[in-house]
């Protein structure tokens, strides 16, 4: 290394070490420290990629550093899949210390006073979740909350990925005592920015008005929330409003680290406890509409699923004739319909949900026949019936299915893209 760029370096770590330290609340649980500058990157991981000043908002890394409890079943108590556990608090101090990524409008006029604190998903051996152009920026306060151990470390081995490698400057700091706590950590990050949140000198809020605060993940992180929501919210009840998406329906064990496929049924299907004070809204793409099956329950005043017909867990630019195969290797065809416009009605539905009190529209399911093996019910060109049905659906030009198709030595997880195909000149006349 020569002198000029160790002497960069070494001057970014001392401005970041001092920037970070004035700015530290202690000794209170946790401490908030930041806004956090610098590193080798000069950015945080997941920065939105837009202007965020035209749409008059801001950007800003914070660290936690506090203690966290796992949690656990009430003696003589278990999972059940209908929801209504029992668990307490295992009462422990572990030290850990994570980051928060603000994204909020400048001014209090353009604040709507619902922030989201969005559970970053780890799926990839690294976090996934940000920003875009879509209802996050119309009034809301979008917060990232690193929960997991994966997206600070990264998987373990040669190619771990997590914000410590990516930029060693800015995130060196970080522990991660384990995904048992994780839970723990996602409430104290919801208090941090709450409506009756500790006054600091460096609130994340930067002194916006909050009123609601919305708990929101997706896939992996969907079943993490489904954990909090049936195990931990009845305890802290820290969030007005609940939204998993993309949702499986299973839960993961509340001492388990990273991603488990199997552990002792926690993986089966289980419903939203039916008791909760505050609406649950579910938001799912057709691929996983058999999975979630077993644990579909009634739409009441406190729980609402949207399920889009034709979109997939991931969905992919459409790619037009012509142009090069898609990037995303070992894909039959990835499907290009995507549920995100749902996902962002269904945001604006629960912000009126909590704000005045009404309640989103009743929405009908994806049909599925249930004889010896359920199967969702399509029409003549292979789309599904019933669902939420988006313009590309309602009047097709192709067919879009949830589950994805991998090519010979392909993508373990081609079953998330979908797959579509369009209609022949043929289909099209006939259609």
């Amino acid at each position: 290394m020569n002198t000029q760029l160790k002497t960069n370096l070494v001057t970014t770590l001392i401005f970041l070490t001092v920037h970070t330290s004035c700015f530290a609340d202690s000794p209170r649980n946790p401490a908030v420290i930041g806004p956090i500058v610098g590193g080798q990157q000069g950015n945080p991981f997941s920065a939105p990629a837009l202007d965020l000043a035209q749409y008059g908002y801001r950007m800003e890394e914070y660290f936690l550093d506090g203690t966290a409890s796992g949690y656990e079943f009430l003696p003589g108590s278990e999972k059940t899949t209908d929801g209504r556990w029992k668990v307490r608090s295992k009462g422990e101090k572990v030290p850990y210390r994570t980051r928060i990524l603000v994204v909020r409008p400048i001014k209090q006029d353009d604040f709507n006073g619902t922030v989201v604190l969005h559970w970053q998903n780890v799926t990839a051996g690294y976090e996934l979740g940000s920003v875009g152009t879509g209802e996050y920026l119309r009034g809301y306060t979008w917060v990232g909350v690193s929960a997991q151990k994966i997206g600070v470390d990264g998987v373990p081995g040669p190619t771990a990925a997590g914000l410590r490698q990516w930029d060693r400057l800015r995130y060196g700091s970080l522990v991660h005592p384990g995904d048992a706590y994780s839970y723990d950590i996602y409430t104290q990050a919801a208090k941090v920015v709450a409506p009756d949140r500790t006054k600091r000198s460096n609130d994340p809020m930067a002194g916006l008005q909050v009123q609601r605060l919305i708990a929101a993940g997706a896939s992996q992180s969907a079943s993490r929330l489904r954990t909090y929501i049936n195990g931990v919210q009845p305890i802290e009840n820290v969030f007005h409003g609940l939204m998993p998406y993309i949702d499986f329906a299973g839960t993961i064990p509340f001492n388990s680290d990273g991603q488990p496929r199997r552990s002792r049924g926690f993986r089966t299907p289980t419903r939203i406890r039916d008791d909760l004070q505050v609406p649950v809204f579910v938001v799912n793409s057709q691929t996983e509409t058999l999975a979630y099956l077993k644990a579909r329950q009634p739409d009441t005043d406190k729980f609402r699923l949207w399920e889009v017909t034709g979109t997939s867990h991931v969905s992919v630019a459409r790619m037009m004739p012509g142009s090069e195969a898609a990037p995303q290797t070992g894909l039959e065809s990835p499907n290009w319909h995507s549920y995100t416009p749902v996902y962002d009605a269904a945001l604006r539905h629960m912000h009126a949900w909590l704000k005045d009190g009404t309640p989103p529209p009743i929405a009908a399911r994806i049909k599925v026949t249930q004889d010896k093996q359920a199967k969702i019910e399509t029409d003549k060109y292979g789309n599904a019936l019933g669902g939420i049905r988006l313009p590309d659906l309602a009047v097709p030009t192709a067919e879009h299915r949830g589950r994805g198709i991998s090519k010979p030595g392909g993508n373990r997880f081609a079953f998330l893209y979908g797959y579509a195909r369009d209609f022949t000149s043929k289909e099209l006349k006939a259609h």
